[in-house]
This record gives C-alpha cells, sequence and structure tokens, in this order.
C-alpha cells in the first residue's frame, strides 16, 4: 500500500495544475445533485439488501429483511477495507446466515449466489456500455471480452435455477477440498451428503431473474451517482462511454491491489471517462466525488450494520444456551 502511494504521489506531481482544477470543481459544486447522489446510494445499499434477501428466502421462511440488509451492508465494506476482504467476507456472512437458521450447506449456496449473480448483474451492465459506446470503443479489446466474460456468468447463473446440474459441477473441487480439510476434523466432511442438499435446494428461473433484477438496480443506483457528480459540477456527461467505464472501474475495486481498490478505481474510472470524451479535470473531480459518497460515506455504517450484527448473534446464542442448560436442568430435576 505504502508502494501505491508513493506511486501515485509521483504520478500525480506533473498534473498539480489538473488536480487543482479539479478541486476547484468540487468546492463549487451544486447542493441538489449531491444530495440526490447520497439518495441514489441509500437506494443502491438497500437493493443490494434486498438481493441478499431473495436469494436467502428461497431456503428460510420470512428472513429479517433488516438485518439481511445490515449483513449484506457489512459484508460490502469488509470486503473493501480489509486485505483479502472477499474471504473474511465470506466468512461474517456464512456466519450471520448461519445465526439466522440456515444450514451449512445452504449458508454456503447463498454466499456464493450472491458473490456470482453480482458479478452476472455488473456484466449485463457492461454489455449495454458496450452496446452504448459501440462506435467509440471499435478496435478495442472490451468489446470481445466484455461479451464473452458476460456470456460466461451469464450461463453459470443458470446453473442456480439447477441445483442438480450445479453440483455435479461442484463434485470435483468438493472432493479434493474435502480430502484436505478431513484431516483436522473431528467429524468428517461427506461429499455426497453435501451434494444431496444442494440438490434439494429448490430454486426457479424467476426467483434467479428476480433475484439479479435487484442486483442490477444495485448497480445502476450506484452508477447514477456518478452521473449525479457530474451534474453537480455542472459538466457534459460522457454518456456513450459511462457504464462501460463505471463496469472497468468496479472491476478494478476487485483487483486485489488495495483496499476497496483505493487510487486503483479512481485513476482506471478517470482515465476510461477521459477515453470515451469527457474532459479531464470535469472526470476526476466527478470520480472523486462519487467515491466520496458511494465509498466513504458508506464505510461508517457498513462498520456500525458488522458491529449491530454481531452482537445480535453472540446475544442470540446466549439465549440458545441459557434455554438449553435450562432444559437439561429440569430435566436432571
Amino acid at each position: 500500500m505504502l508502494a501505491v502511494a508513493a506511486l501515485g504521489i509521483w504520478a500525480l506531481r506533473g498534473h498539480g495544475a489538473e488536480l487543482s482544477a479539479s478541486l476547484a470543481l468540487i468546492e463549487n459544486a451544486q447542493a441538489w445533485p449531491l444530495l440526490l447522489a447520497v439518495l441514489a446510494e441509500a437506494g443502491s445499499v438497500a437493493a443490494f439488501g434486498i438481493f441478499t434477501w431473495r436469494l436467502l428466502g428461497v431456503g428460510l421462511e420470512m428472513p429479517p429483511l433488516l438485518k439481511t440488509t445490515a449483513v449484506a451492508t457489512a459484508n460490502t465494506t469488509i470486503n473493501n477495507t480489509v486485505p483479502g476482504g472477499t474471504a473474511f467476507a465470506s466468512v461474517y456472512t456464512y456466519r450471520e446466515f448461519r445465526g439466522m437458521g440456515a444450514d451449512a450447506v445452504f449458508a454456503s449456496w447463498v454466499v456464493l449466489a450472491v458473490n456470482l449473480l453480482a458479478a452476472v448483474a455488473l456484466g449485463m451492465l457492461a454489455l449495454v456500455g458496450v452496446a452504448a459506446s459501440f462506435r467509440a470503443s471499435q478496435g478495442l479489446d472490451l468489446l470481445i471480452v466484455v461479451p464473452i466474460i458476460s456470456a460466461v456468468l451469464m450461463g453459470m447463473a443458470a446453473l442456480f435455477s439447477s441445483p442438480r446440474l450445479f453440483g455435479r459441477l461442484l463434485r470435483p473441487p468438493l472432493e479434493l477440498s474435502a480430502r484436505l480439510v478431513n484431516r483436522f476434523r473431528r467429524e468428517p466432511f461427506r461429499v455426497d451428503d453435501a451434494l444431496l442438499r444442494i440438490g434439494s435446494i429448490s430454486t426457479t428461473k424467476g426467483q434467479v431473474m428476480v433475484a439479479i433484477c435487484w442486483a442490477i438496480a444495485n448497480w445502476v443506483l450506484d452508477a447514477m451517482v456518478l452521473v449525479l457528480a457530474y451534474v453537480a459540477i455542472g459538466s457534459r456527461i460522457p454518456w456513450g462511454g459511462i457504464l462501460l467505464a463505471y463496469g472497468a472501474g468496479q472491476l478494478a475495486a476487485n483487483l486485489p491491489i488495495t483496499p476497496g481498490g483505493l487510487g486503483v478505481v479512481e485513476g482506471s474510472l478517470s482515465i476510461a471517462l477521459v477515453a470515451y470524451g469527457g474532459a479531464q479535470e470535469p472526470a476526476v473531480a466527478a470520480v472523486l466525488l462519487y467515491r466520496l459518497i458511494s465509498f466513504w460515506l458508506v464505510l461508517p455504517f457498513g462498520w456500525l450494520s458488522y458491529l449491530g450484527t454481531n452482537v445480535v448473534r453472540r446475544r442470540a446464542g446466549q439465549a440458545r444456551l441459557a434455554r438449553a442448560e435450562t432444559i437439561e436442568g429440569g430435566g436432571a430435576s
């Protein structure tokens, strides 16, 4: 991280004038588009929570929407701020789903579905971006890469409406994992039992598509923050490439270089916006405002959600333990 920060300072050293012009645009930004941007980001967080809630509802009756949204927000925050955040966020989310009553296999299925279907939704949005920027993008590798990746992701998403086929594809990696993990477990992990449980998960194409629609709403509302940042500084919006640039920025956010793609997202998003017709100073200003609202403003709420859900889960566990001890005591008497 120190090396990346040093590289960023070195890169900005010769662009002081452009950075000053961008900061001037931010200082003179209009308030009402920024307020709408904050509301759009709040809607994005809520949409991601409903997306997670819909997937959790496949196997649980009436999962708590508010708690699920809090878990989803904390999951995103952990992913964006902790090195190796995807692994830590998955473990945290798995534990919370288990605390809501999901069994081990279904909780794992939901964690995988959330990550994969969110990527599918982003791929669909990137396809729209490719179509919108086709003339400006001719000859770029993105015209080939993005549709191929999106087609693969959508094919993988179809597996979630076919659990048995999904289980067959999972058998080889599960068997390999079982060989490694069972050396350290008292109770061996049984692959056949896990695959039987995956096959019993009742999903329909309609449920998967509804969940993906909520995931798309999450990305669209988040992209609206970038559009409203342009409106706030009074600059022309590069409509031709804004969705494709946004998709590239979100891809950069998931690269394991810095937590949350700090510096990487800002740089890649600004460069992409300029490449598709945006002016340099407004592009930098809009990206900085976008990251301020969509990243920094959400972090405190995410960590508060993490602390709150941890406290609730521990208290629920203590209450279950107390009830079990009471029952055992009553039986003994």
